[in-house]
This record gives C-alpha cells, structure tokens and sequence, in this order.
C-alpha cells in the first residue's frame, strides 16, 4: 500500500528549539553554597563548638573539600566534599571523623541538612 502524503496531518516537518533554562544554567558549586556552609560553621564557632576550618580547592581533579575542624591541632571532625563527577553533574559527600563517609547526594540540600543536624548535636 502506497503513503499517501496527502492524509497525514503532519505533512512539514518543523524544527523548533525549546529554551530549558535549567538546562542551560552553569552547573557547579555556587556562591550562596558556599555561604550556607560557612554559615554553619560561624554559627558553631559562636557557640565554640568548632574553632578551625579549612578549605580545598584541586582544579585539576574537579574537588572541593571544606573542612571543620574542633581545634586547629586536632584532625578534621566533619568534611564536606564536593566533587564534579560529570559535565554537569556535582556529587555532595560528608565524612564524619571515627564513621567514614555519613552521607553522598547529588543534590546540595540533603548533604547540608546532614551536615546541620551533625553540628546540631554538638551544641
């Protein structure tokens, strides 16, 4: 049976680019990120629960580690590591001191939310 172009409904073919701009966005560790980490960190050096942290930056392996610390001598007690593991992905860990690895997403607000009942319950 022959097609018959005359019946298709769809007859041209367009070509229409749709505009995400989620897709779009730069992906990556930002600004306000960073703010909220260091926000936690102020917040329990207030209390002087937490008196050091330090933060590394290795461009050429795509991580970022900022780490707290309960005394500048002492060895790190929480470390929240940020990793590019793709193009546009971002991958979110928390090591905790004695436990290892307490928490890993890909999204930034269940990392921290970790990382703020941590530090909670050393004030």
């Amino acid at each position: 049976m022959p097609l018959v172009w005359g019946w298709c409904y769809n007859v041209y073919m367009t070509f229409e680019v749709i505009n995400n701009p989620e897709f779009l966005r730069h992906s990556g560790f930002t600004q306000s990120e960073f703010k909220q980490l260091d926000a936690l960190y102020l917040r329990a050096a207030a209390a002087k629960v937490l008196n050091y942290r330090s933060v590394e930056c290795d461009f050429d392996e795509g991580v970022v580690s900022y780490t707290y610390h309960i005394a500048e001598t002492q060895p790190p007690y929480l470390r929240f590591v940020i990793s590019k593991t793709g193009p546009r992905t971002i991958m979110y860990e928390l090591f905790q001191a004695k436990k290892g690895r307490i928490a890993k997403s890909g999204v930034f607000s269940r990392v921290v939310q970790r990382l703020q009942e941590e530090i909670e319950q050393l004030l």
